[in-house]
């Protein structure tokens, strides 16, 4: 029997080849513990066993305190609940400036009655009251009201004011010998132009069937003119040469144009003030921008009205003091039934009278 070669693998007689184990990963290596690290444990156990006690958590952050309610501000929580819901809003809502039909839409009510509705809850008094307690809440106090009223009494006007040079006609007072000599250059210019202007056409039109008539003025326009000028400035001269013969120093009053300072309130002096709160209207006009300031006599109108200074007083008396005196006239077309028979038994009680 041959002996079999090494190079015969099973796999070339037709077998598989056994599979070879994969090698194994060596192991990981513990971390050995230092000194130090075993230190640490030990240490934490005796300082627990000689004091007791174990460190506590770090505290939570401290919350925010709630805000505080002034006593103001509770006064007005306390008319406020008084009120219902829609009167709750209406109030807010006037709080915030806003008109009592506005306020009355903002508290649900319909839009066509808002302002009958923003009227008719002005007249309830705990309403009024919360209102009055709201302003004192937010600051606006019968005191503040008078200093903020002092301050605008205090205001002036000049304070924020400038002016600017405007060329405007007025009335002057002139002497009577300069006019003469401006009547009398002007009398010369207009005798000048109309000695320029081309001489009338003195050739006649020949037209057929019909009588010859002059050829049309072309400057008939400008000759009419400049005649009634010199005319005018030729009356004009006698009467001021006779001044001016009676009296040197004569005067006439003449139109002439003049720079004056015209005032305005100047907006960069409000601002470095800080007036801006004076400023009641601001309009761009044609001269730039036109701005208003609060009325004086307005402010000194709230001022009396606020410290009771200003009231109206209604006397009702008849004549000499006595008592009002009534009259009903009766108009039977629109009396009732029983108006009638009122009127029908006083009626016969007077002819029993008589």
């Amino acid at each position: 029997m041959p002996r079999r070669k090494p190079t015969d693998t099973p796999a070339k007689r037709g077998r598989a080849a056994p599979k070879e184990p994969a090698p194994k990963k060596p192991a990981a290596r513990k971390a050995r513990a230092t000194p130090a690290a075993q230190a640490k444990p030990a240490a934490k156990a005796r300082a627990t066993a000689k004091t007791g006690k174990v460190k506590a958590a770090p505290a939570p952050a401290p919350t925010p305190p709630a805000p505080q309610i002034t006593p103001a501000g509770q006064a007005f929580l306390d008319k406020l609940n008084l009120c219902s819901r829609q009167e709750q809003q209406f109030v807010l809502s006037k709080l915030d400036g806003k008109s009592n039909t506005q306020a009355a839409k903002d508290a649900d009510y319909s839009p066509k009655t808002a302002k009958e509705q923003g009227s008719r809850l002005l007249t309830r008094v705990h309403v009024v009251e919360a209102i009055e307690a709201g302003w004192i809440a937010r600051g606006f106090s019968p005191q503040v009201v008078l200093a903020a009223i002092r301050e605008m009494i205090d205001f002036d006007p000049d304070d924020v004011m400038s002016s600017v040079n405007e060329v405007v006609t007025d009335v002057v007072e002139v002497l009577a010998s300069t006019v003469l000599a401006d009547v009398r250059l002007e009398l010369e210019v207009a005798e000048e132009m109309l000695r320029n202007l081309p001489p009338l056409p003195d050739k006649p039109r020949r037209g057929r069937g019909r009588e010859a008539e002059r050829e049309p003025d072309p400057y008939e326009i400008e000759r009419a003119v400049l005649e009634g000028e010199v005319a005018r400035l030729r009356k004009r001269e006698t009467l001021l040469a006779v001044q001016v013969r009676k009296d040197e120093r004569a005067t006439v009053m003449e139109q002439r144009q003049v720079l004056r300072a015209v005032p305005y309130i100047d907006l960069d002096k409000v601002r470095q003030e800080g007036k801006s709160k004076f400023i009641s209207n601001v309009k761009n006009g044609q001269h730039g921008r036109s701005i208003e300031l609060i009325s004086r006599k307005d402010v000194i109108q709230m001022a009396g009205q606020a410290l009771g200074m200003f009231r109206e007083h209604h006397v009702h008396t008849g004549p000499n003091g006595g008592p009002i005196q009534s009259e009903t006239t009766f108009n039977p077309e629109k009396a009732t039934g029983e108006q009638i028979a009122d009127e029908y038994s006083k009626l016969l009680a007077t002819l029993d009278q008589k």
